[in-house]
């Protein structure tokens, strides 16, 4: 899959993944589905848990496959058992789902400010796109600083491993995908600085190692 696709929702069940992948086909979004599963399962059991199925889209598209869902979603409304587990949520409840739509099916967002509605609590769609920026901003935060494998890397790379290496090009370039289908660095400016410091040591000192074994036997 070329490198302008980027994972919009994951899945265990690869029908559940193939059946959101056909539904996107068929209304003119165009997308892929990607199995990145555990090859081998340790524990001989074919344990779903360890399956994950990737529906990817162009960012661009992120936007359209939110209101498709939203649509499909909008004709379940009526016909949803009245066991659903979240009518039992608490207002304070529904309202976090709301807050953090991303987090959450399109059929349970929807029925979610229904039942704030039938409750009394309207959440208009000037509130809806407050809710988004915010959670937007929220999530393009950099992670905490990974200091553990920071210190990890400089000492592997005095040594030249190539995991050294591995690890300077992770922290320098890893990059995690937000609702919105925006690309951002998972790490602080600092810390990629340091994955900079560290790709570098680590090559020159494989580099060297490599010199050294070379000379040696020659």
């Amino acid at each position: 899959m070329t490198t302008d696709f980027v994972t919009f929702q994951r899945f265990n069940d690869k029908a559940a993944a193939m059946a959101l992948a056909e539904t996107f086909k068929e209304n003119g979004i165009e997308c892929g589905l990607e199995d990145v599963s555990e090859n081998f399962d340790v524990s001989f059991a074919n344990n779903e848990i360890n399956k994950d199925f990737r529906i990817k889209l162009k960012p661009v598209d992120f936007e359209r496959a939110d209101t498709l869902l939203l649509q499909l979603a909008e004709k379940d409304l009526a016909d949803i058992d009245p066991g659903y587990y979240i009518f039992d949520f608490s207002s304070e409840e529904l309202k976090e789902i709301i807050e953090k739509q991303d987090e959450w099916s399109s059929l349970d967002f929807l029925l979610a400010k229904k039942i704030l509605k039938e409750r009394g609590v309207e959440v208009n769609v000037s509130q809806i796109q407050t809710f988004k920026e915010k959670r937007l901003e929220a999530l393009a935060e950099p992670e905490k600083s990974p200091q553990l494998l920071i210190i990890a890397g400089y000492i592997l790379a005095v040594v030249g491993g190539l995991l050294a290496i591995m690890i300077g090009a992770y922290l320098r370039t890893h990059k995690k995908t937000l609702p919105n289908g925006e690309r951002v660095f998972n790490y602080a400016p600092a810390d990629r600085a340091h994955g900079e410091r560290i790709l570098i040591i680590g090559i020159l000192a494989l580099i060297l190692s490599a010199a050294y074994q070379f000379l040696k036997y020659t």
